[in-house]
């Protein structure tokens, strides 16, 4: 948590296309690596679409974390 924190410091002072590059950097460098031991072939569409929704997932569950569950926790 502590990288992507980072990442998005430096982002802010990035252009755009920066920006999408690091990001981009910070999730083959988070998730890629797990999503080829899951069984998918680098590089391959099924691999990035592996990386981002484990990006996204991590990112949702932050978010619930940072507010203590608030608004994003489901009520049963």
């Amino acid at each position: 948590m502590r990288v992507l924190a980072i990442v998005l410091l430096l982002a802010a002072c990035a252009t755009p296309e920066q920006r999408a590059d690091a990001t981009a950097a910070y999730i083959n460098d988070n998730y890629g690596l797990v999503c080829e031991k899951l069984g998918y072939a680098a590089g391959s569409e099924k691999h990035r679409d592996c990386m981002v929704s484990m990006f996204n997932a991590d990112s949702i569950r932050n978010a619930q974390q940072s507010l203590g569950g608030g608004l994003l926790r489901r009520r049963w």
